[in-house]
């Protein structure tokens, strides 16, 4: 038994040397440096998931939402609680939003352009800052002020990725926008950051035909419920490359779920705490918390 947990050890420490190795490489090759985020303007932030159980907090702390800087993601905008909370951030991380062409997408470009009247910084990766979408946005409303951040994957030894984090040349793998804000929210020197509605019970919304084909279904708080209906589990999002097998799907997530433990060592390693107060939530990897 000490022989086989010894090889593991040396395994894990090996991959680790690796791949530390590999995400250094990928910084000095992809990674923009002096990357300067805005500064935090409280102590504490709230990032906003589009999870269902949104709507419902929405209702319960109408008061903290209104005192703190807000941070939401991907088509917040199309929800009537985008020109209400007046959000100071807004976070984008999927490559689907400005490649995509769906009605959810445009109408979440044309609210953000027509409906944003106050100062909102939009975060985008490096390197899409330069897509048209983004920069007509800007053109067409100067409100909105983009900000560039580097999503470049760091694996490897904690203790040094966490420096490379800090200097905003590196982050945790994301799957999820979420991560992307949460991340962000850290970086920009919040100390407490609170998120709602981040319910990732997406495993309570699949379907598996007889002809092994998975379906799923996304519901957002601002959805209306009869009009969420299963669709298949495309890989990207493109029908042309097939559905996700089961094993890939969990895997995806499983991953998703390691990067917010991530986030909390991240979080101890800054001094900051991250707290869930979403109503319902599958994320356990930071401490539950009502503001």
């Amino acid at each position: 038994m000490s022989t086989e947990n010894n090889y593991k050890r040396f395994a894990k420490f090996t991959s680790q040397c690796i791949n530390t190795i590999l995400s250094l490489l990928k910084i000095l090759v992809q990674s923009k440096f002096n990357i300067e985020l805005p500064i935090a303007i409280d102590n504490t932030c709230i990032v906003l998931g589009n999870g269902p159980s949104l709507k419902k907090s929405l209702e319960a702390n109408k008061v903290f939402f209104n005192t703190h800087p807000i941070i939401c993601v991907n088509s917040f905008s199309v929800a009537d609680e985008f020109t209400q909370l007046k959000p100071l951030y807004y976070v984008m991380l999927d490559p689907f939003f400005w490649e995509g062409k769906t009605e959810t997408i445009l109408k979440t470009f044309q609210y953000l352009e027509e409906k944003t009247t106050w100062t909102l910084y939009l975060f985008v990766p490096q390197y899409a800052k330069n897509k048209t979408v983004f920069t007509e946005l800007q053109k067409k409303n100067s409100n909105i002020k983009l900000v560039a951040y580097n999503y470049t994957v760091f694996k490897g030894f904690s203790g040094i990725a966490h420096r490379f984090y800090k200097k905003n040349l590196a982050m945790p793998q994301c799957l999820n926008v979420t991560i992307s804000a949460l991340f962000l929210g850290l970086n920009m020197g919040y100390k407490e950051v609170f998120l709602f509605g981040a319910d990732h019970t997406w495993h309570e919304n699949l379907h598996m035909s007889d002809d092994n084909i998975l379906f799923t279904k996304v519901p957002h708080f601002f959805d209306d419920e009869t009009a969420i209906k299963y669709v298949p589990f495309y890989k990207s999002g493109n029908p042309q490359m097939g559905t996700q097998k089961a094993h890939e799907f969990f895997n995806i997530w499983s991953r998703t779920f390691y990067a917010y433990t991530q986030l909390s060592d991240y979080a101890t390693y800054l001094h900051r705490r991250i707290y869930n107060a979403s109503e319902v939530s599958f994320i356990d990897a930071f401490e539950r918390k009502k503001p």
